[in-house]
């Protein structure tokens, strides 16, 4: 009798020992959980393509303009979708084994573009009554010459969503939460060495991406203009995709990891500051 009530005693004392220990597991294991997320990727139209090489690629590759253009939006997609697709779930629309034409369509028919300011980008600074941005749209009189506003804001091509439906449609039908719009591509030559003379030795070409990234809520994940630069001897769509198009796509990932760090941060403010409760007034 006395060995059984004493091994019942063991029992709960290794009992009370265990309910911290498994309490914290459960709140370690809660913390490990990884919100997992499925990433769409839009490209660019085919009519937001501004290269200044396409003289050059087509000596290089005998490509027409029609297929050199289609080779920069083909490459650009699949440096996004290989770079992107190592960390999150991805959907190419481009690199599926049937190209879903009807769907990029029905995509490019429910949005529109517009210039907006850059993020982390304002004005010029300027105090002259000219630039107040509250005139821009209205020319005027300033000490007695006519003033024509103008703008030196930055700004990027974004995305114009005028389809409400169309990220709960691309939801139900591929379950993604997170849309990559890829909006334009610029291609340009730029001097290497502040010369305006633009010949071989003197010149390398710039890509200039502008991008929006959207989640499920609409909201605005990560935005703006990403580039980098190559040499004037790569000339071949496929090389250009390979080393460079990577590069960009390896900075958007960046970007859109801080955009949902940010977005986890809020969540998390949101929910702490709900917790709280006012102190109550005592006379």
């Amino acid at each position: 009798m006395l060995r059984k009530t004493r091994n019942i005693f063991v029992f709960l004392g290794l009992l009370i020992v265990s309910i911290p220990l498994f309490s914290q597991q459960n709140k370690d294991t809660a913390k490990s959980v990884v919100v997992k997320h499925k990433i769409l990727l839009i490209p660019f139209k085919t009519t937001m393509l501004m290269s200044e090489i396409n003289k050059a690629v087509n000596t290089s590759t005998h490509y027409s303009y029609k297929k050199i253009v289609e080779s920069f939006r083909y490459r650009m997609d699949l440096a996004l979708y290989t770079t992107f697709k190592q960390t999150y779930s991805t959907i190419s629309l481009m690199q599926a084994p049937q190209k879903t034409d009807s769907t990029i369509n029905y995509i490019y028919g429910s949005i529109g573009y517009q210039y907006d300011l850059l993020p982390g980008h304002d004005t010029s600074g300027e105090s002259h009554a000219e630039f107040d941005p509250k005139q821009q749209k209205t020319h005027f009189i300033h000490n007695g010459q006519l003033q024509v506003p103008m703008d030196y804001s930055k700004r990027f091509m974004n995305v114009d969503i005028v389809n409400p439906q169309l990220l709960i449609n691309l939801n139900k039908k591929y379950g993604s939460d997170i849309f990559v719009f890829v909006n334009e591509v610029d291609i340009k030559n730029v001097s290497n060495n502040g010369t305006e003379d633009l010949t071989e030795s003197n010149f390398r070409r710039e890509v200039i991406v502008q991008y929006s990234v959207i989640n499920i809520q609409n909201h605005y994940l990560a935005r703006g203009i990403l580039t980098t630069y190559f040499p004037y001897m790569d000339n071949n769509p496929t090389i250009i995709g390979e080393k460079y198009f990577t590069v960009i796509a390896q900075s958007m990932l960046k970007e859109l990891n801080k955009g949902l760090q940010r977005t986890q941060a809020g969540k998390a403010k949101k929910t702490t500051t709900t917790r709280l409760k006012p102190l109550s007034k005592t006379n």
